[in-house]
């Protein structure tokens, strides 16, 4: 073989690999991780698939929802929790819009669609679209049980609580 020969070789072989590179390389191998990750109740993991402001929305939702969990009486939501149902969801094909993507996640027949977004260390999924409203209604419905529970809730004028203002 001549250098030439061997110099492509080795070019051709270093693309592949590169090419090949880990489960965030692409869109469906992203969504397949995080759909492991929930698999095997890794939530480490399952916080490494998203965006840095999905994983900011996810924080404030649990946040708040152990904060409404012990007013309410009702268990505090996770994000395991919420997605647990896309367990058992295979994937089913992507579409690539630049340094977007959805892919289609079929669960029990119902198609369920991802989006990402490609960043500097790979394809994480972006939730905000689905989180936000989540979010602003758990915000209203903690402020609401806070106002609602008697000598709980601070006086915004003063920033003291009702009882302590004379």
């Amino acid at each position: 073989m001549t250098r030439r020969g061997l110099a492509l070789t080795w070019l051709a072989l270093f693309l592949l690999a590169a090419c090949q590179g880990g489960p965030r390389s692409s869109p469906e191998g992203s969504v397949r991780s995080f759909l492991d990750a929930l698999q095997a109740g890794d939530s480490a993991a399952v916080a490494e698939s998203f965006t840095a402001e999905t994983q900011a929305l996810v924080t404030e939702i649990e946040s708040l929802s152990r904060r409404a969990e012990s007013r309410s009486g009702q268990p505090a939501i996770t994000i395991e929790d919420w997605c647990r149902a896309f367990c058992g969801g295979n994937v089913e094909g992507s579409t690539l819009h630049g340094d977007s993507a959805t892919v289609v996640v079929m669960v029990e027949g119902d198609p369920n669609e991802f989006h990402l977004l490609r960043g500097e260390d790979g394809w994480r999924i972006d939730l905000a679209d689905r989180l936000t409203p989540a979010v602003q209604m758990l915000r209203l419905a903690v402020s609401q049980a806070e106002i609602d529970t008697p000598g709980a809730h601070v006086d915004t004028l003063t920033g003291a609580a009702p009882d302590t203002i004379r």
